[in-house]
């Protein structure tokens, strides 16, 4: 079977909404944890401006399958790198189709980063957080055989617009590597909130979800491998 894979920021933008309401609406049904449908085709569409973070969002087709989607965001300011979201058709699991997107991911990255990247983010449920789609020890040991590990800190997620709120319930990870400084981790928390809420007054600095974050950080921050996370 052909097997193709394309990021809509590039082309094929119209198949958005099928990915949508096919992949990310099934995989992702916790409130405030996906971002709208128009939110992220604006993101797609916006021009590359040096501050805001960059939406791409890569799908697997296999013939005219949707075999696989994976969607990232990357943020020049911090050089760093959030997975949002991964996810693969029931029917076409256990055939290495996420790391097959992970690897174009980075592949995309380090001819886009001037520089080596930060870090490459993602997030999970806490173990004990049940969504009704997967079983969240099994989606960690999937995100661990990918090369993630969880940050030991109290995440909470910023809201993803003015009409959200924060998202508790999450874990962050990070890929490849055994701790970050918390300034790496301040970073990413300060431009995921920064691309919400503007840059000018920085409003998120003062809500209790973040300082609560910035109380839990010691200098450097460990990423634990051993689950559950």
């Amino acid at each position: 079977m052909d097997e193709r894979l394309v990021d809509l920021r590039e082309q094929q933008l119209d198949l958005l909404e099928r990915v949508y309401d096919a992949l990310l609406r099934v995989h992702f049904p916790v409130p405030g944890e996906l971002d709208d449908l128009e939110t992220m085709r604006a993101g797609l569409q916006s021009e590359v401006d040096g501050l805001n973070p960059e939406l791409h969002v890569l799908v697997l087709l296999q013939g005219s399958e949707l075999a696989g989607c994976t969607c990232y965001e990357y943020y020049p300011r911090g050089n760093h790198c959030l997975i949002s979201y991964v996810c693969v058709s029931e029917r076409f699991r256990r055939m290495g189709i996420a790391k097959r997107m992970l690897v174009q991911v980075q592949l995309q990255l380090s001819q886009r980063a001037q520089q080596p990247l930060a870090a490459i983010f993602a997030e999970t449920h806490a173990f004990d957080v049940q969504d009704g789609i997967m079983n969240p020890l099994e989606r960690q040991e999937v995100l661990a055989s990918l090369g993630f590990r969880c940050l030991e800190f109290d995440y909470t997620q910023p809201p993803l617009s003015e009409r959200h709120e924060p998202c508790g319930g999450l874990k962050l990870l990070v890929k490849d590597k055994d701790s970050l400084p918390s300034a790496a981790v301040v970073s990413y928390l300060d431009d995921f909130a920064g691309s919400v809420f503007g840059w000018e007054e920085e409003p998120w600095k003062t809500e209790p979800w973040y300082l609560r974050q910035l109380a839990s950080l010691s200098e450097t921050v460990l990423a634990r491998q051993e689950r559950p996370w």
